[in-house]
């Protein structure tokens, strides 16, 4: 068994094809068939099911198929970090990421120091919900994430405050509230709701304020910039984080942004990893992190 026979049935499972995971590791087809078939030998039990139009793995595939993957993330973290007992810091990190206002979080600043640190880590960005987001930090396909979940899981993972701000509703100014100083979670109620599904931070928190207040989301949408144009366009009100709401929407005539009243919520950002000391490189874009939200708060 070698590390190049891994690799070889770990391309063959995600793409399920002989010639595809032959053109994508760049050798012929024969030599990839040729050596799955000899790990299978070596191992006693058959790991694909061939047949003339498609390539599955089998249960014993199944079942081995994340050991394999073990093995080989092991070998590369061992390389990674002797790298990094040498003084460099290198190799792939994959970062998941909410939709943040650059005001609070400027990605594209923040990668920019990252890279200029750091130029021998290749990063990978990922975007989601804060649940998809936080599994996947679980599941171990992401190395750290940006989200904006309140609720802290415990045990396998690690929850680093970032920052915190509240909830304003954002809604037509043709709406009679639009008019208020401040507005009411009961009069919100009575209105039609834009808001994120369920599984995002802000839904989450949303939900919250209205557990005793029965209301209607008419829409969901995944997109701020979608939440913001049905709101213009009178379909509803939404509740957003003041600095996404005033970075959006601010001087937008068509728009109301009034703060809650008799109300706390807000969104709490967390920076999350997995338990555990984790990458060099991940070590260090968490320090690149909370270096440059605590530059913004000054």
């Amino acid at each position: 068994m070698n590390l190049q026979q891994l690799r070889y049935v770990i391309a063959l499972a995600e793409v399920q094809s002989f010639t595809k995971a032959a053109e994508g590791l760049f050798v012929v087809q024969s030599a990839l068939s040729q050596q799955v078939r000899k790990l299978e030998d070596e191992l006693g039990v058959q790991l694909f099911e061939r047949t003339t139009r498609s390539v599955s793995l089998t249960p014993a595939g199944e079942s081995l198929l994340p050991l394999f993957q073990q093995v080989l993330a092991g070998v590369d973290q061992i390389k990674i970090d002797a790298q990094a007992m040498s003084g460099i810091i290198a190799g792939r990190l994959t970062v998941g990421i909410m939709e943040v206002p650059s005001e609070n979080l400027d990605v594209a600043a923040l990668m920019a120091t990252f890279h200029a640190r750091y130029p021998d880590v290749r990063v990978t960005l990922r975007s989601g919900g804060s649940d998809l987001l936080v599994n996947a930090i679980r599941d171990r396909k992401l190395d750290v994430a940006i989200v904006g979940s309140n609720a802290v899981a415990a045990g396998q993972l690690v929850f680093i405050p970032l920052f915190v701000e509240p909830l304003v509703a954002v809604l037509s100014a043709q709406q009679p509230l639009a008019t208020q100083s401040s507005v009411s979670l009961r009069e919100l109620a009575d209105l039609p709701f834009i808001d994120f599904p369920p599984g995002y931070g802000l839904r989450h928190e949303t939900d919250r304020g209205f557990t005793h207040l029965p209301r209607g989301v008419a829409f969901e949408v995944t997109r701020v910039e979608e939440v913001i144009q049905f709101a213009r366009k009178n379909l509803g009100v939404a509740l957003l984080p003041e600095s996404v709401a005033r970075s959006r929407a601010d001087g937008d005539r068509d728009l109301a942004i009034l703060p809650l009243r008799n109300a706390d919520l807000h969104r709490q950002v967390h920076l999350v990893t997995p338990a555990g000391a984790g990458s060099a490189a991940c070590r260090a874009f968490v320090r690149c992190v909370t270096e440059h939200v605590g530059q913004g708060t000054r």
